[in-house]
């Protein structure tokens, strides 16, 4: 019996020679035809070779906290250190004997805004001089007691670090062809390999526009597409907005405001904002305002950790909050957490588009957001709440049955 099954293998060995064999030659002229091309080495290869395991965003974001530093006479700090625009104050929908009185007690105003595409008029005021930004805040608000009057926050890009050693990620990816998506964030690189041939209609709202690792990731995993790299909806039409620049002053609640405004006046049916920052009611009222008339708006939650409530705007009502996850479905340890929490989405050691080519390692809810906005433009309903009540019913639950504050209706891709 031994010696039959010996002969029965070597029977069967010798029908496989001729296929290994074949196999062996084929492979060894796929090396000889890399080392014929050492310069065009396989795709995978070719992009693995710039992809980056951190850095370049977090460089950005410190240099623009130096900057700021460098400008601080520029900032002051609202009632619980939250940083603003010194001697600046948002009026909201102000009526003209309101504006008048301002002009009267020693304010100057510098700019408005809004109006029909915004559905809320905003009239930014300089306190007079020598006055604190919250003494002249209390001041309008006292002399016009019906009146809404806010600091002109300063918010900052959503995103952590990444973590641990893991293998990065790609977020799900579908085809967005006629789909309209915006994105509010800092500037993008727009010849970068992933986005050169996307459809982008960028506009700055703070100073000289500006790319930045931080725009150009995020914008990357709308619309990116690069050799085996996609974004969630590659061939959508992206308006990008720049609430940056090359300013210290950017990132204000103003120019958020005015971006939406834009937004509007666009048709865009959908905006991916990764910016968070404390409460603000007149960014607050322009979110309500653009909720009303059937704009999706996006936000990250934050990542200032799981004591932290949602941050601003995704704490607004209407607007759909993003938490992140990794690749096994675990909460990211940094993320905020909140009722306000709608749904989770890849967002830990994310493959993203950076700068001068390359690529990166990224985690935190920034990144996690675009997925959502993606998926949410796919369904174009028309209003947000029918929105999110759609896209729940697609979601995995994650965490204690039912919509909470960890994960919100659970995990979509």
């Amino acid at each position: 019996m031994i010696r039959t099954r010996r002969m029965a293998l070597l029977a069967c060995a010798a029908l496989l020679l001729p296929s290994l064999g074949s196999e062996a030659e084929a492979q060894n002229r796929r090396r000889q035809a890399r080392r014929d091309r050492p310069d065009e080495p396989p795709p995978r290869v070719r992009r693995r070779r710039r992809l980056l395991r951190r850095g370049r965003v977090l460089a950005w974001r410190e240099r623009l906290i130096a900057r700021r530093l460098a400008n601080r006479a520029r900032f002051d700090v609202g009632r619980n250190g939250e940083q603003v625009l010194r001697s600046e104050i948002l009026a909201i929908n102000p009526s003209e004997p309101a504006l008048a009185q301002a002009i009267a007690q020693g304010f100057t105003q510098l700019r408005a805004s809004g109006g029909d595409a915004l559905g809320v008029r905003i009239v930014v005021l300089r306190s007079p001089e020598g006055m604190g930004t919250l003494a002249a805040l209390d001041m309008l608000s006292q002399a016009d007691p019906h009146g809404v009057y806010e600091l002109n926050h300063v918010f900052d890009p959503s995103q952590g670090e990444s973590s641990g050693d893991a293998i990065a990620s790609q977020p799900p990816a579908h085809d967005g062809a006629g789909l309209k998506i915006g994105m509010i964030d800092a500037g993008l690189d727009r010849t970068h390999p992933a986005l050169a041939s996307a459809r982008i209609e960028a506009r700055g709202f703070v100073g000289a526009a500006a790319p930045s690792p931080h725009g150009t990731a995020v914008a990357s995993l709308l619309v990116g597409e690069d050799d085996d790299f996609s974004g969630c909806a590659p061939g959508a039409a992206l308006f990008a907005a720049d609430v940056f620049g090359d300013s210290a002053e950017g990132g204000s609640a103003e120019a958020i405001a005015n971006a939406l405004a834009w937004m509007a006046e666009q048709g865009v049916g959908v905006v991916n904002i990764s910016l968070v920052g404390p409460p603000n009611r007149a960014l607050d009222a322009v979110c309500r305002a653009m909720v009303a008339r059937g704009l999706i708006i996006v936000a990250a939650v934050g990542n200032e950790g799981p004591t932290s409530p949602v941050g601003f705007p995704a704490a607004c009502p209407g607007v759909v909050a993003v938490t992140a996850v990794d690749a096994d479905n675990r909460i990211y340890l940094s993320a905020n957490r909140g009722p306000q929490v709608a749904f989770a989405a890849l967002g830990v050691n994310v493959e993203a588009a950076v700068d001068e080519g390359a690529y990166e390692e990224l985690s935190g809810t920034s990144f996690a957001a675009p997925i959502v906005a993606a998926l949410l433009a796919r369904r174009a309903p028309a209003n947000a709440t029918q929105a999110v009540a759609q896209l729940s019913r697609a979601a995995l639950d994650l965490g204690a049955p039912g919509r909470d504050v960890v994960y919100g209706y659970g995990l979509v891709r």
